[in-house]
C-alpha cells in the first residue's frame, strides 16, 4: 500500500518506456520469424534491452499505479517470463533439460518390457519372449547382424557379400521390401559381380549411403560424379525452400554403379544428432547446396521416406512435394488393399494400405528446416521383429516364405547390437537409451506408414504458454495470502503438467515442461522477494506517518491490519474530541512571542501525550486548538469511554502544568473540551499534491460546537448524548441542556463530564507513550 502522490509521466519516463516495448518487440519479432537468420540476434538484443530498462520502468509504474504490489508483480512475472523464453531457446543445459523431460515423457508413458528371457539351471538362457508395442507395425522386420551372427557365419565385419545376395535371392519371388543398412561404397571384384546377379533377379532392393558433412574426401571417393549421376534419378522435383540458408551436409558418397543402377530406390541413411548426442528426430531431405551440374541446390530423399514410397506404391520424384521447414506431402496414393494374417484369429484381415485413408490419398509429414521429422518412438529396444542374418541366409527360401504369408513386408538388413570381430558399433541414443541405428529407422518408418506424427507446439504458443503463465501467478500471487498463493502456483504446476503429459499421449504433441515449471517456482519466490521489499517500505511509510499522532500500539496494530487504513476514506463509528484554550488572546497580549511559544508547546506536548497514551488518534493543530479522534484508523470498542478518560486525564495534569506556571508568573491556561460520537468518514483527504489523514462530517461538526458551548455553561468537558449513551455506566455526568443542531431537526442532549466511577481505569487503560521508530 502506498500514499505516494499521483504523479505524471515525464519525457525521461517515455524514453525508458519505449526502450522497454522496443526490447520486447525484438523478442516478439523473433518469436514469429523462427528460423530467421537473424532470430537469435533479435531474441537477445531484445532481451538486453528488456533486463536493462526493467527496473526504471517498475519506477515509471510506480509514479501512475495505485497499488505497488499488483502492478511491481505483473511487470516482474512478465519480465521473468520473457527471460525464461530466451533462455530457453540460448541456453545448451536448459534446453538439454527439455529434451531429457521429452525422453522421461516417452519412457514413463510408453516404456514397456519388450523382450524377456528365461535362464535355465546350466546358466543357459532357454527362450527369448518378445512384446512388442501394440503401435508397432508388424510388417516392418530386422535381419540383424549380431554377435551370435558373426560366429555362426565364422566371418568378421565387414561380411562377404555372398551372404547378401543369399538374402536378395531369397526374396526375388516375393512382393517384400528389402533394404540394406550397408554401404556398398567399394569395389570389391568377384563380391560385386555376385550382388550384381542377385539384383537382376530382385529389382525391389533398396540400399543407403552416408551423406558426408566435410567435404575433405571427397577427392578421394572412386567415380564419384557417375554414382551421383545414378542418385539423381531419386532426387526431389518438387522443393519449395523459403530459406534457403540450413544446410548439414556437403556432398553425398551413394553406392557403386553397378549396384546403384540395379536398386529399386538409393536413400541417404545419416542420424543427426543434437548437440546432447541424443536423436529423436530422423532427417528425411538433405538440401545439398552447389551441387548441382549448374551449381544449384539438389535435394535428396532419406532412405526411410523411399521405402515408405516404394511401400505406399508412389514416385518419389513425381508424387512427393517438400516444403522446408513445413512438410512433406505424399499424394496419388493407390487405393489398396493389403491382407494380412493374424495368427491370433488364424484368418487373413484386409485393410487400406493407408492407416488413416482420406479422400485426397495423399499424407503430409511435418519437418522442420532442416528437413527432419519428429520420431514417435513406439516403444525401446527390441520393438520390432528381428531375424539373425544366418538364420536368412542360410535357413529361408521361397517355399519357407509362402507358407509363412510373408508378404508385402519390409524387411531391414542392418548391424544389429554385434561386438567382437571387428563389428562397427551402430547404436545412438534414442529417449529410451542407446538403441540400435536400425531401429531408429524403424520407429521413423513406422511412424509415417501409421500416419501417427509427433509435433512440437508452435514456438508462437511456447512463447504464450510462457507469459500467461507467468502473468496469472503474478496477478494471483499479490492479492491472496501467501499460502494461497503457493497452493495456486502448485495447482497450476500439476495442472500443467498433467495437460502436457495428456497432449502427448494421446494427439503426439510435445511442449516445454520443465522450464516452465521452473518458471512459475522462480515467480513464485521473486513475487515473495518483492512483497517483503515492498511491505517493509509500508512498514516504514506506516510508522513515519502515524508516529507522531498515535502511539505505538495503534501502530503495531495497523501494521498487522493495514486495511484498516483505507485510502479515500471509508465510515468509521469514532469519537472526535475538540479541545481550546480560553482567553487566548489576552494570554498572547501578555507574552512576548518567544514566551507565548514555550507556553503552547508546553501545553500541547503535554495534552498530545496523554491523548496518545489512550490510544487517541491526533488530527491536526489550530492554533491553541486539538483536533483528535478515537475509532480510527484502528478500530476500537470503547472509544467513547477512552476519549471520556483522555479528556479527564488532561483536566487532571493541566492542574499540575498550572502550578507550574504559577510559580514562573506565567498566565494559568485553561481550557474547554468538546466530545460527540457517531458515524464519520475517515481517510486519507485532500487534493493529488496535498493529502492527510482526518476526518469529516455531521459528528465532526457537533463535537467542535460542543467544545465552544463550554464559555456558555461555565463548564470544561461537554458531551453529546451520543457519547452519553455509550458510557453512563461508567461516568459521571450532569446534564446540561437541550440544543439545536443544524442540519438536525431533533434538539441533542448535553451533558457535562465530570469523572468516572471507577478511577483506578485512569491508571488501568493508560499505555506508556512509547513512539515508533521512524
Amino acid at each position: 500500500m502506498s500514499n505516494k502522490e499521483s504523479k505524471s509521466l515525464s519525457i525521461l519516463d517515455y524514453i525508458i518506456l519505449f526502450f522497454a516495448v522496443a526490447g520486447s518487440l525484438g523478442v516478439i519479432t523473433s518469436v514469429i520469424l523462427a528460423g530467421w537468420e537473424y532470430e537469435y540476434s533479435f531474441l537477445l538484443g531484445g532481451m538486453a534491452v528488456l533486463l536493462v530498462s526493467s527496473y526504471f520502468v517498475y519506477k515509471t509504474i510506480d509514479k501512475i499505479s495505485s497499488d505497488k504490489q499488483k502492478s511491481g508483480a505483473l511487470w516482474l512475472s512478465y519480465v521473468i517470463a520473457m527471460f525464461m523464453y530466451t533462455l530457453v531457446n540460448t541456453f545448451q543445459p536448459l534446453k538439454e533439460l527439455e529434451e531429457n523431460s521429452i525422453s522421461t515423457r516417452f519412457q514413463f508413458l510408453r516404456g514397456s518390457t519388450t523382450k524377456s528371457e528365461k535362464e535355465g539351471d546350466t546358466g543357459r538362457i532357454e527362450y527369448i519372449a518378445y512384446q512388442p508395442p501394440a503401435k508397432a507395425r508388424k510388417d516392418i522386420n530386422i535381419i540383424g547382424i549380431t554377435t551370435e551372427s558373426l560366429e555362426r557365419l565364422q566371418g568378421t565385419w565387414p561380411l562377404p557379400w555372398k551372404y547378401y545376395s543369399n538374402i536378395i535371392e531369397t526374396f526375388k519371388d516375393t512382393n517384400n521390401i528389402l533394404m540394406f543398412d550397408i554401404f556398398f561404397v567399394d569395389y570389391k571384384p568377384g563380391q560385386t559381380e555376385e550382388m550384381v546377379e542377385a539384383l537382376k533377379k530382385n529389382r525391389n532392393v533398396l540400399f543407403d549411403y552416408p551423406m558426408e558433412t566435410s567435404a575433405e574426401s571427397k577427392e578421394a571417393v572412386l567415380n564419384l560424379e557417375k554414382r551421383i549421376d545414378v542418385l539423381r534419378k531419386y532426387k526431389f522435383r518438387n522443393v519449395v525452400d523459403e530459406g534457403d540458408f540450413i544446410s548439414w551436409v556437403k556432398f553425398p558418397q551413394p553406392p557403386i554403379e553397378p549396384i546403384g543402377e540395379l536398386s529399386s530406390g538409393l536413400g541417404f541413411a545419416n542420424v543427426k544428432k543434437d548437440e546432447s548426442g541424443l536423436n529423436r528426430r530422423m532427417p528425411l531431405v538433405a538440401k545439398v547446396r552447389n551441387s548441382g551440374k549448374d551449381r544449384e541446390t539438389e535435394y535428396f530423399p532419406s532412405i526411410d521416406l523411399l521405402i515408405v514410397c516404394q511401400y505406399l506404391g508412389i514416385d518419389v520424384t513425381r508424387d512427393v512435394e517438400v516444403n522446408m521447414g513445413k512438410h512433406i506431402k505424399l499424394s496419388n496414393i493407390p487405393k489398396k488393399i493389403v491382407k494380412e494374417f493374424n495368427r491370433k484369429t488364424l484368418k487373413f484381415e484386409e485393410h487400406d494400405i493407408m492407416a488413416s485413408p482420406n479422400e485426397k490419398r495423399e499424407i503430409v509429414i511435418p519437418i522442420d528446416y532442416e528437413g527432419q521429422m519428429e520420431i514417435n518412438f513406439v516403444g525401446g529396444r527390441y520393438s520390432f521383429k528381428q531375424n539373425e542374418i544366418f538364420e536368412v541366409t542360410n535357413d529361408w527360401d521361397s517355399d519357407l516364405l509362402a507358407s509363412n504369408q510373408i508378404d508385402n513386408q519390409i524387411f531391414l538388413v542392418a548391424m544389429y547390437y554385434a561386438t567382437g570381430r571387428g563389428a562397427s558399433k551402430d547404436t545412438h541414443l534414442s529417449p529410451f537409451g542407446d538403441m540400435s541405428g536400425i531401429e531408429h529407422h524403424a520407429h521413423a518408418i513406422n511412424t509415417i506408414l501409421n500416419q501417427d506424427f509427433m509435433a512440437s507446439v508452435p514456438n508462437w504458443a511456447i512463447f504464450l504458454i510462457y507469459i500467461g503463465l507467468g502473468l496469472m501467478i503474478g496477478f494471483l500471487q499479490p492479492r491472496v495470502k501467501t499460502h494461497w498463493g503457493f497452493a495456486i502456483m502448485l495447482t497450476q504446476l500439476l495442472l500443467y503438467g498433467g495437460i502436457a503429459l495428456y497432449i502427448f499421449q494421446e494427439f503426439n504433441l510435445i511442449t516445454v515442461l520443465p522450464s516452465v515449471t521452473i518458471e512459475q517456482i522462480v515467480v513464485f519466490i521473486a513475487i515473495i522477494g518483492f512483497r517483503i521489499l515492498t511491505e517493509e517500505e509500508n512498514v516504514k511509510y506506516i510508522r513515519q506517518t502515524f508516529s507522531k499522532f498515535v502511539s505505538k500500539d495503534v501502530v503495531d496494530e495497523l501494521l498487522k491490519h493495514p486495511d484498516n487504513l483505507a485510502l479515500g476514506g471509508s465510515k468509521r463509528e469514532i469519537t472526535i474530541f475538540f479541545s481550546d484554550v480560553r482567553g487566548f488572546t489576552t494570554i498572547s497580549e501578555a507574552l512576548g512571542p518567544e514566551d507565548l511559544v514555550k507556553l503552547l508547546n508546553e501545553y500541547l506536548s503535554a495534552m498530545t501525550d496523554l491523548i496518545i497514551e489512550y490510544k487517541g488518534t491526533i488530527d491536526k493543530y489550530m492554533g491553541d486548538a486539538i483536533m483528535a479522534f478515537w475509532g480510527a484508523p484502528v478500530p476500537l470498542e470503547d472509544h467513547a469511554y477512552y476519549a471520556c478518560v483522555a479528556a479527564l486525564a488532561q483536566l487532571e495534569h493541566l492542574k499540575v502544568l498550572q502550578k507550574i506556571w504559577a510559580e514562573r508568573n506565567v498566565p494559568v491556561i485553561d481550557i474547554g473540551i468538546g466530545l460527540n460520537s457517531g458515524p464519520a468518514v475517515v481517510g486519507n483527504m485532500g487534493s493529488s499534491h496535498r493529502m492527510e489523514y482526518t476526518c469529516m462530517g455531521d459528528t465532526i461538526n457537533l463535537g467542535s460546537r460542543l467544545e465552544g458551548s463550554n464559555k456558555m455553561y461555565g463548564t470544561n468537558v461537554i458531551i453529546s448524548e451520543y457519547t452519553y449513551e455509550k458510557v453512563k455506566d461508567r461516568v459521571v455526568a450532569r446534564e446540561l441542556d437541550l440544543v439545536r443542531v443544524k442540519g438536525k431537526t431533533q434538539p441533542v442532549r448535553i451533558y457535562e463530564l465530570l469523572g468516572i466511577t471507577n478511577p483506578e481505569d485512569m491508571e488501568k487503560m493508560k499505555r506508556p507513550l512509547q513512539r515508533a521508530a521512524s
